[in-house]
C-alpha cells in the first residue's frame, strides 16, 4: 500500500542522507508523492531504493548530468536528464545509482494493487504491469505537469483538498495505463450521467463537506457506483468535476457572507471551508478577480 511505502520514499539505503538534501512526502489513498531538494557530491556512495510490488515516476525540475546506474545488479544506462523529463522505475527491481548534481526531483509512488483496481473500472485488462525504459530519460509533459500541480500541496498541506488530490491521483494513473500499460485495448468509459436521486445526493455530501475532506470514492459510494463512473458522470450532468462544482459553491457561499451577514472575513473562511484567510483571499481573488473585503465593499455602498 501507499500509505506503507511513503515513509520509506526518503530513505536512501547504504547513504546517511546528506544536510544538503530536504525531503517532504504527502500521502493520498492510492499513492505517495515526494520532493527531494539537494545535491549529490560527486564521487560518492552508491544509494539503492528498496524493493516494492509498485511503480515509482520521477519527474526532475532541474538538469541533471548522466550517471551509473544499475538495475538488479547489472549496468544500465542513465542518461542526462533535462528539465521536465521523467523516470518509469519498476520497484519489482533493485535500482541503484551513484547520483551527482543538484537535483529537485518530483517522484510517484503506485502499488500495483492500486493500478489494478483502477484498471479494471475503466474496462482495460488489469494486469497492473506498466513498460519501463531503464534509465532512458522521457519526455513526458503530462506526467511534469502534473507533478507540479502538486507543488502547493507540499507548502501548504492544510489548504490541499482531498477531491484535489484524487483527481490528480486519476489522472496519472489514466495517463500511465494508456501511455505505458500492456492491455488489450482503450478503456470503454461510461458514457451516462447521474439519475436525479444521485445528483441531490453527490451535492449534499459535497456540501456537508464544504472544505473537501470527502473522498471520491466515499462520493461514488454514497451514489452506489464506481469511483471513476461516478467522476466522469457526475461531469456529464453538472459539466464541471465534483472540484470544480465545489469551488464555484464555496465562492457563492461567501459571497451570499459578505452580502448580507457582519461576519469578519476570518469566519467566513472559516464557514466556508477556506484553511484560513489567506487561502481564503487567493481562491476568492481568483475566481472573482477582487479580494473578499474589496468585492464586500463595492456591493454595499
Amino acid at each position: 500500500m501507499a500509505k506503507d511505502y511513503a515513509p520509506r520514499l526518503g530513505k536512501f539505503t547504504g547513504l546517511e542522507q546528506p544536510a544538503t538534501l530536504t525531503f517532504g512526502t504527502f500521502q493520498a489513498p492510492e499513492f505517495s508523492a515526494a520532493r527531494l531538494i539537494g545535491e549529490f557530491a560527486e564521487g560518492g556512495t552508491p544509494v539503492r531504493l528498496e524493493t516494492s510490488d509498485a511503480y515509482l515516476v520521477c519527474t526532475e525540475r532541474n538538469q541533471l548530468p548522466s550517471w551509473h546506474y544499475w538495475i538488479d545488479g547489472r549496468p544500465a544506462q542513465m542518461s542526462a536528464r533535462v528539465t521536465g523529463q521523467s523516470l518509469l522505475r519498476d520497484l519489482n527491481q533493485e535500482h541503484s545509482s551513484l547520483a551527482f548534481g543538484c537535483t529537485d526531483c518530483l517522484s510517484f509512488y503506485i502499488s500495483r494493487h492500486a493500478l489494478q483496481k483502477f484498471q479494471e473500472e475503466h474496462g482495460l485488462r488489469p494486469t497492473g504491469e506498466l513498460r519501463t525504459a531503464g534509465g532512458t530519460a522521457l519526455d513526458d509533459t503530462v506526467v511534469h505537469s502534473l507533478g507540479e500541480c502538486l507543488l502547493p500541496v507540499f507548502k501548504e498541506p492544510a489548504a490541499a483538498s482531498r477531491v484535489f488530490i484524487d483527481h490528480i491521483g486519476m489522472a496519472l494513473m489514466s495517463h500511465l495505463s494508456l501511455s505505458y500499460g500492456v492491455h488489450d485495448g482503450q478503456g470503454r468509459l461510461p458514457r451516462g450521467g447521474l439519475a436525479p436521486w444521485q445528483e441531490r445526493r453527490a451535492k449534499d455530501l459535497l456540501m456537508a463537506n464544504v472544505s473537501g475532506s470527502i473522498s471520491l470514492e466515499e462520493l461514488a459510494k454514497g451514489c452506489g457506483l464506481s469511483r471513476s463512473h461516478f467522476a466522469r458522470a457526475f461531469k456529464v450532468t453538472t459539466g464541471s468535476t465534483p472540484l470544480q462544482w465545489l469551488a464555484q459553491q464555496r465562492i457563492a457561499l461567501a459571497q451570499g457572507h459578505l452580502r448580507y451577514s457582519s461576519l469578519s472575513l476570518h469566519d467566513i473562511a472559516e464557514q466556508c471551508g477556506f484553511s484560513d484567510q489567506g487561502h481564503f483571499s487567493r481562491v476568492f481573488s481568483q475566481h472573482v478577480g477582487e479580494t473578499p473585503g474589496r468585492w464586500r465593499r463595492s456591493v454595499l455602498k
